[in-house]
């Protein structure tokens, strides 16, 4: 044994100085070389070689040498109790933690430092969103562009816009092309203007199956019909509602909803244009608005017993069962509307009026912005040449060179003898310039790839504008860019003032909080109405908003980041809220509410998005819920099960029916299991009075499958003990804990995370000391988000390439 030590140690101090004393280095020869030393060797080194396996020439540096997938199969064994074999002495609790921590953390910091690019931003594609976004604002045309693309995968930590992972195909250029197109042919138009129709109705058509008199006072789930025999088949559209309600006094505000659509004798077809609370009375009536692109919706075709467009207005409050019941004995009875009231919230409706294409003037803007005025407009090619060298300015985000201008222009006389106009012969060739690399990626040349550049002032405004619009800049940015001066720290902070008061950093908030928190599980989750009868599917929508909004009134209200964690406020709207079993607003839109302790809610972790989310439809998963909390909020997430590892299942024979602790207990007496969940599981147990769709309980219902049975329901207990010993009973203590005790960490978790997203690409180990000084800075700014943006921005990743 003396002698396999020997050369273990030797192995071991010969990597260190390949390492040249790196910290991993140390840690591999003070925590696991010791443990191999003594408990491994005898059967894994020079005179034994188990299962062909050699522990002491194992090379430590996972990241350089060429043991790596070796050390992870160590790790599986032992995570899956099969190392050291049944018959030998078992590693002690702290020798086990040793060597699988050291093991866990060097395959971490090799992953992390594999998908490093040196600190430089790698040539990113736009994700659908910001593809959506560029090209409604480069065209002037509100279209869904991105209805046809695949969906952008998300990288590592969690981003869709990491250009590590935005790849893109044959196909998806097709696609490109095919949006381009369609945004050109709306963007650019020929001819005279369009007819406009209009059409105006203060009473409604007759409803189908609903004979007698119709009535304008529509009560819980009826409706108002509008039908026009003309309407345009291109274009936006414009429909009007002039609108009162009548309701209790602390009913909910009813909700109107509007669809556009065609007539049938049968269901008819139809897609909604949009909805709204109606809060004015219904002597004082409001002027509600909604605009759609008539290509949206369902047309007719040529039908000569059904023509026509219908807009249907609908009263879509919630009717309780009592008034279904109501409104079904009304249509059996051939009744009207008129006493609508009985049935709830009314709203009555005075006209509905339609107009479209909607025209602000001929050409339309998106028109004469492409095809300006010129003093040249009689030369058709030199008239080309302008059109394409400003188009492409904007396209590609900085000035045009000659040569990009050229080769369109090549392409434009090359197309004009096809096509019968000059308009239609620019689209074709602009189309090109919107599936060129030069719009589709934000691209940042180098002339030295071995070292950072700055960058330019228009590569710095496309960055900027990305980060917090998610989409192109702006006149202004262009014209900063153009100045030369949009580096100084001066104009840059003004900038990012202006940038989140505008309503477009709504983008940033929706998305970074969407991937940060990771809200698309929401509807991963399939809630089993057997276990949550009354739960309505909408709420997740909500849900969802909450968070979001939450966030946005943290940033917009300039809050601490730790607000995050505990607040005395939520977003609330009466759905949610009456889930929640809080008193809140009368409408459908959020509203800030006030908190008290006793409602037991504040902080993202007494949220449904994250509670529902952390849950199996059925009931609570502590598991996933600790593993979001590690993940997302503390940036430690815990090391991959090892393969053939059962999940958690409460209906097992072995856990059916015992309370929480106890199956996890169970489940912690497999030795693959116990290693990794003494570190997880307290955390989860700690939310256990939120049960799977996030309301309060003091107790665990028995399952409905074993209810028969008469199973009692066992009382929650959400007292945990942490990884470090600290005790918590439930949320608020668990909070508190967050604060005091992990709000360095949770403040480096936030600063990773905005850097990422700004970055548009994975951490790696080169920015820890950009990483720390930030984490310090914005510790100092009283953990300010938008003095974090500020800095972020200001940073040197953030300004080079």
């Amino acid at each position: 044994m003396g002698w396999c030590a020997a050369l273990l140690m030797a192995s071991c101090a010969a990597a260190a100085v390949a390492a040249e004393e790196s910290g991993e280095s140390a840690a591999f020869r003070l925590e696991a070389a010791p443990v191999l030393m003594q408990r491994c060797v005898a059967c894994h080194g020079p005179e034994k070689q188990e299962a062909d396996l050699r522990l002491d020439t194992l090379n430590p540096d996972l990241l350089a040498g060429p043991d790596a997938e070796t050390w992870h199969d160590v790790l599986n064994k032992l995570n899956l109790g099969e190392m050291p074999p049944k018959q030998a002495p078992q590693l002690s609790t702290t020798e086990q933690q040793a060597l699988v921590g050291w093991i866990t953390g060097e395959l971490r910091r090799a992953a992390e430092a594999k998908r490093s690019t040196g600190g430089q931003v790698v040539l990113r594609r736009l994700t659908r969103y910001e593809y959506n976004n560029t090209m409604r604002d480069l065209l002037g045309v509100r279209l869904d562009y991105a209805r046809d693309l695949p969906p952008d995968p998300p990288s590592p930590d969690g981003f869709r816009n990491n250009g590590a992972v935005l790849d893109i195909s044959p196909l998806q250029l097709e696609l490109y092309l095919q949006a381009a197109r369609e945004g050109l042919k709306q963007a650019i138009v020929e001819g005279e203007q369009p007819t406009v129709y209009t059409h105006r109705a203060e009473k409604s058509e007759q409803v189908r199956r609903v004979k007698g008199e119709v009535s304008n006072r529509l009560g819980a789930e009826q409706r108002f019909l509008a039908r026009m025999p003309e309407f345009p088949r291109e274009g936006e559209v414009l429909v009007r509602v002039r609108a009162g309600a009548t309701a209790p006094p602390d009913a909910p505000w009813p909700r109107m909803r509007v669809a556009l659509g065609v007539r049938a004798d049968v269901l008819a077809p139809e897609k909604t244009l949009g909805e709204v609370d109606v809060a004015a009375p219904a002597d004082a009536p409001q002027t509600y608005e909604f605009r759609g692109r008539i290509e949206d919706f369902p047309l007719p075709g040529h039908n000569p017993k059904y023509p026509g467009l219908q807009i249907t207005v609908y009263n879509s409050s919630d009717a309780g069962p009592s008034d279904k019941s109501k409104n079904k004995k009304k249509k059996n009875n051939n009744q009207d509307n008129a006493d609508a009231e009985d049935a709830g919230p009314v709203v009555v409706i005075h006209s509905v009026e339609f107009e479209g294409p909607v025209l602000e003037s001929w050409p339309p803007p998106s028109h004469t912005r492409i095809l300006f005025p010129s003093d040249n407009d009689d030369d058709e090619t030199q008239y080309a040449r302008e059109v394409v060298d400003r188009f492409l300015t904007r396209a590609y985000r900085r000035p045009a060179t000659s040569d990009d201008v050229d080769v369109l222009i090549g392409r434009y006389a090359r197309l004009r003898p096809e096509h019968a106009t000059f308009e239609a012969t620019l689209r074709e060739v602009l189309s090109m310039a919107l599936i060129s690399p030069e719009f589709l990626y934000l691209v940042e040349p180098r002339r030295d790839i071995e070292k950072k550049e700055k960058l330019s002032d228009y590569e710095l405004a496309s960055r900027l504008s990305y980060f917090l619009w998610s989409t192109m800049p702006d006149d202004r940015l262009f014209a900063l860019a153009d100045s030369g001066s949009l580096h100084e720290a001066a104009v840059l902070e003004a900038e990012i003032a202006r940038m989140l008061a505008d309503p477009k950093s709504r983008q940033f908030v929706e998305h970074f909080t969407d991937q940060w928190f990771d809200l698309a599980a929401l509807d991963r989750i399939a809630v089993n109405p057997e276990y949550h009868p009354d739960f309505d599917d909408r709420l997740k929508a909500s849900m969802r908003a909450e968070t979001q909004q939450f966030f946005a009134t943290i940033l917009d209200d300039d809050r601490s980041a730790l607000t995050l964690l505990d607040a005395d406020y939520t977003l609330l709207n009466r759905p949610l809220a009456e889930h929640y079993g809080l008193a809140g607003p009368r409408g459908m839109s959020l509203e800030r509410v006030a908190l008290s302790p006793e409602d037991r809610r504040g902080g993202l972790l007494a949220q449904g998005s994250f509670l529902l989310a952390g849950s199996n439809g059925e009931d609570s998963h502590p598991i996933k819920r600790a593993v979001w909390l590690l993940e997302r909020l503390l940036d430690d997430p815990p090391p991959p099960p090892p393969p053939d590892v059962p999940d958690l299942d409460p209906e097992q024979a072995n856990l059916a029916g015992l309370p929480l602790k106890r199956q996890l207990e169970v489940h912690r007496q497999k030795q693959a299991c116990n290693n990794c969940h003494k570190g997880i599981d307290p955390w989860g147990v700690a939310l256990e009075n939120y049960d799977a769709v996030g309301r309060w309980r003091t107790e665990v219902a028995a399952p409905p499958k074993i209810k028969n049975k008469q199973a009692a329901a066992t009382p929650v207990d959400s007292t945990a003990e942490l990884p470090d010993g600290s005790t918590v009973a439930g949320l608020a203590e668990l909070k508190r804990y967050l604060l005091q005790q992990r709000r360095d960490q949770f403040a480096q978790a936030v600063v990773r995370r905005l850097l990422a997203y700004g970055l548009g690409r994975s951490l790696d180990l080169s920015d820890r000391p950009t990483i720390e000084a930030l984490t310090h800075q914005f510790a100092e700014d009283d953990y300010r988000l938008r003095k974090l943006i500020g800095a972020i921005v200001q940073s040197e990743p953030f300004q080079t390439k």
